[in-house]
Parts: C-alpha cells; sequence; structure tokens
C-alpha cells in the first residue's frame, strides 16, 4: 500500500515536467497535428495516385450483337457475334504520360514543404511574441515594485518632515545659541530630504528668535509639501504602470489561443516558453545561405518540377499526334441452315476472326497546339523560377539588414542602460540625502524601462529574422 501512495506521489510530481515542453516539441506537435499541413500531405498523395492512373493502357472495348432474324452466310445461319478490341497509344506515349504525372506529384510535395517551413516559422514567431509579452510583463513588474518602494520612502520623508523641525521658542536667545539650534534644524532637514528646512535655518541665524521661529515654521512645512508632492508624482506612474500591466497580460490569451490553434489543439492549454533568450548567430555564411537557398528552398524546388513536368508533356504531345493501333478478336455465332438440293444442314461452325485497327490523327491542329502550350508552359516555369530566386535574394538582402541593425541596436542599447543604472544610483542616492531630484528620477526610470523594452524587442527581432533566414534554407526539423 505505501508502494503505491509513493508511486502516485511520483506521477503527481511528474505531471508538471511531463506538461513543460520545448520549441521543438511544440514544432513536432504541429507537424503532427495541424489541419492545413495535413490537407496539403493529402494532396500530395491524391497527386501521387494520378501517376499509374496516366501510365495505364485505354480500356479495352467489347462488344455484341444479333440478328433479329438469321442472316444466311456461306457457313450458315449468322446469329450473332462478340468482339473485343484493345488500343495501344504509340510507343513511349505512356512512359511521358506517368513521368509527366509524377513530376506534377512532385510539385505538390514541394507544395507541402512550403506549407510545413511556414508553419514552423509562425509557430517560432507567435512562441517569441509570447516570449516578449511575459519578459515586458516581468519587466513592468519589477518595475512597479521599485516605484512602490520609492513611493514609501517618499511617504516617509513627508510624515517625518513635521517632527525634524522643533517650534521656535518665545524666549530671546543668544545669537550663538540661535545659530547652533538654526543648524540642528538644517542638518535635520537634510536627513529627511527637504530642502527648504535648510534654507530656513539658514535664514534665522542672523534674525531674532521671533523671525528663526517663523522661518524654521515655513520651511518645514514647504518640505512637507514639496514631498508630498513626490508621493503623488510617484503614484500617478504607479496606477500607469499597473494599468500597463493589466493589458499586457490581458493581451496574452488571444496570442495563447493562436498558438494553440495551429497545434490543433485546446485554445485554453498553457504554452511554456524560454526563460531567456540570448543574441542569436547566422546560421551560416552568406555564400553558404545563398546555396542553401537555391537548392533546398521548395518554391524554386516546385518549379524545377514544373520544368521537367512540361518537358515531358511535350515529349507526350508529340507522341500523341502518332497512331494508336487496336488488336482484337471477334466470335460469330452461326447455326446450321438446311440445304434445299440435298435435304441436309451446311454449316454451322462458330468462327473465330482477328481484327487490327489504327487510328489517323490527320487533324495536325490539335496536336500542334498542344505541342506549343508545352512549350510556353516550360518557358513559363523557367521564368517563374528566375523570378522567385530573385524574389527570395531581395527578402534575403532585407533579412540580413535587418540582422545587422539589431545587433548594432543590441550593443548601443547595452550601453545605454550601463550609463542610465549609473545615473538613477547618483539621483536615488541624491535623493535619499538632499530631498530633490524625483521628477529627474522618474523620467530616468522610464527611460531606462523604455530602453529595456527596446532591448527585448531587439532579441526578439533578431530571432525571428534568423528563424526567417532558416526557413528560406529549409533547414527546419
Amino acid at each position: 500500500m505505501k508502494k503505491i501512495i509513493l508511486n502516485i506521489i511520483l506521477l503527481l510530481l511528474a505531471v508538471p515536467a511531463l506538461q513543460a515542453q520545448t520549441l521543438e516539441e511544440y514544432l513536432v506537435t504541429a507537424g503532427e497535428n495541424n489541419p492545413q499541413l495535413k490537407a496539403s500531405y493529402a494532396e500530395y498523395q491524391a497527386a501521387l495516385q494520378k501517376v499509374p492512373q496516366a501510365g495505364a493502357l485505354p480500356d479495352p472495348e467489347a462488344s455484341f450483337s444479333f440478328y433479329l432474324q438469321p442472316m444466311d452466310r456461306y457457313m450458315g445461319k449468322e446469329v450473332g457475334s462478340a468482339s473485343i478490341m484493345q488500343m495501344f497509344p504509340w510507343f513511349g506515349s505512356l512512359d511521358a504520360a506517368k513521368t509527366e504525372a509524377n513530376y506534377m506529384a512532385q510539385m505538390k510535395f514541394s507544395s507541402f514543404i512550403e506549407a510545413k517551413i511556414n508553419l514552423y516559422h509562425t509557430v517560432r514567431t507567435t512562441w517569441l511574441s509570447l516570449y516578449q509579452l511575459d519578459e515586458e510583463v516581468k519587466l513592468l513588474e519589477r518595475e512597479l515594485e521599485i516605484l512602490k518602494s520609492l513611493e514609501r520612502v517618499a511617504l516617509a520623508k513627508y510624515k517625518s518632515g513635521p517632527a525634524t523641525s522643533a517650534p521656535a521658542s518665545p524666549r530671546r536667545q543668544s545669537p550663538g545659541a540661535a545659530s547652533s539650534q538654526s543648524m540642528a534644524g538644517s542638518t535635520s532637514s537634510d536627513m529627511a530630504g527637504m530642502g527648504g528646512g535648510s534654507t530656513g535655518g539658514t535664514s534665522t541665524a542672523s534674525s531674532g528668535s521671533g523671525s528663526m521661529g517663523g522661518m524654521a515654521g515655513g520651511g518645514s512645512m514647504a518640505s512637507s509639501g514639496s514631498s508630498m508632492v513626490d508621493v503623488i508624482l510617484i503614484r500617478v506612474q504607479v496606477k500607469d504602470m499597473e494599468n500597463r500591466l493589466q493589458l499586457l497580460r490581458d493581451s496574452r490569451k488571444p496570442k495563447v489561443a493562436a498558438f494553440n490553434s495551429m497545434l490543433n489543439r485546446d485554445l485554453n492549454l498553457e504554452v511554456q516558453v524560454a526563460d531567456t533568450l540570448a543574441p542569436v548567430a547566422l546560421p551560416a555564411s552568406l555564400s553558404l545561405i545563398q546555396d542553401s537557398i537555391r537548392q533546398n528552398h521548395p518554391m524554386l524546388k516546385m518549379y524545377e518540377w514544373d520544368e521537367k513536368a512540361r518537358e515531358a508533356q511535350l515529349r507526350m504531345a508529340k507522341l500523341m499526334g502518332r497512331p494508336m493501333i487496336g488488336v482484337g478478336l471477334e466470335y460469330m455465332v452461326f447455326k446450321p441452315r438446311p440445304d434445299e438440293m440435298s435435304q441436309m444442314a451446311m454449316g454451322g461452325e462458330n468462327m473465330v476472326m482477328p481484327m487490327v485497327s489504327i487510328s489517323l490523327p490527320i487533324y495536325r491542329k490539335k496536336y500542334k497546339a498542344a505541342q506549343k502550350e508545352a512549350q510556353y508552359a516550360q518557358e513559363a516555369a523557367t521564368q517563374n523560377r528566375e523570378a522567385t530566386e530573385n524574389m527570395l535574394f531581395a527578402e534575403l538582402s532585407g533579412l540580413l539588414y535587418d540582422y545587422e541593425r539589431t545587433s548594432k541596436t543590441l550593443q548601443l542599447l547595452e550601453e545605454q542602460i550601463v550609463l542610465n543604472e549609473q545615473a538613477i544610483r547618483l539621483l536615488t542616492t541624491n535623493y535619499s540625502v538632499a530631498g530633490a531630484g524625483i521628477e529627474e528620477i522618474l523620467r530616468q526610470r522610464q527611460a531606462i524601462l523604455s530602453l529595456r523594452q527596446q532591448q527585448l524587442q531587439a532579441v526578439t527581432e533578431q530571432h525571428v529574422t534568423v528563424s526567417a533566414i532558416n526557413r528560406m534554407m529549409n533547414s527546419d526539423i
């Protein structure tokens, strides 16, 4: 019993690990379950079934006839006949038809491969967008915690502001005592982060006790008011951050549904993303990428198969202009007929007659038109292949530019983030000591948050760019 309970506990602990999936596993699931990809593969299988159809002989023709009244023949009375005929196309016609059908099936297979790599790229792109969204949520949550900490500091300064400034005594003091009290008030005010208290204390050094008390009280109120403004400014930023966080969290659900729909599974299933993504390198050098595109891209392969199919179509069109030969047999049924002279039955033996027929392709216009059709189709396939190759290389040029741009952007952003973090540390230290510069701290925090978001976007775009290059190279799993 204990062993069974232990096994159940281990199984329950293993469930989260079993549910966690990597991107490669998601790609495999999409390749196995995506309905659109299955439809494309079914079209390829359907095209394969045309190969044996194209290479098959025409169906033989059988005919039967009988006479309502037997016809007198020398061999007797003919009752009826049965015949069968098989036509044979000219030598090589069936092979040419099979070759064309096979090449057309290979074109469908190239379309299936293109659908597969496009699906994989779309799955990767959606998965990367989910990663970017989750990481941006983490950035905003971290920034929200920092703002709340800053709010607590500002609120503590505001609450401690009135207590740090002692009320003025009504009795007269000596100039030395007044100066000492002013310096104490200034020090206490600086520790609380209120610049106004220091100014008030300095002004009271050369004035009487009444003047000193009034200025000290005024400085304390000014400092408290300034700190409350700081609290309000921070709270405005907190509210804005919470609203942005909620919008980001709400935007995740439709992305998850779109991702799961490509995997043909429950739209509400959770999607696991990576913890972090580092900058990624190009899959190969430029020359190797270009060679791989020429050799492996399914669109170029499809037009190659199209050229070969049109070549086979041209050969078949020429052979179809040759005669077709038919071979058959006719079986005639006879009944004996009475002979009036001998009063005996004559004939009555059935007869088998071999037959040979030949078609006469004398209307040449349709055969010449079929040959021209195949020639023009082959030329169109060649031109389409060249145009597609130019388009792919133009797209590759744009992708390489995007990769270089994101690489340089990441380097620049890293330097800017380091400098901004140094500035924030200095501003925060100054605020904790002098109580001034909260607006600049908030501006710098917004700036560094924007830089980190740009950094996250640049990393994601770089991975999307590399995925697009891999798609062009047909190097997906």
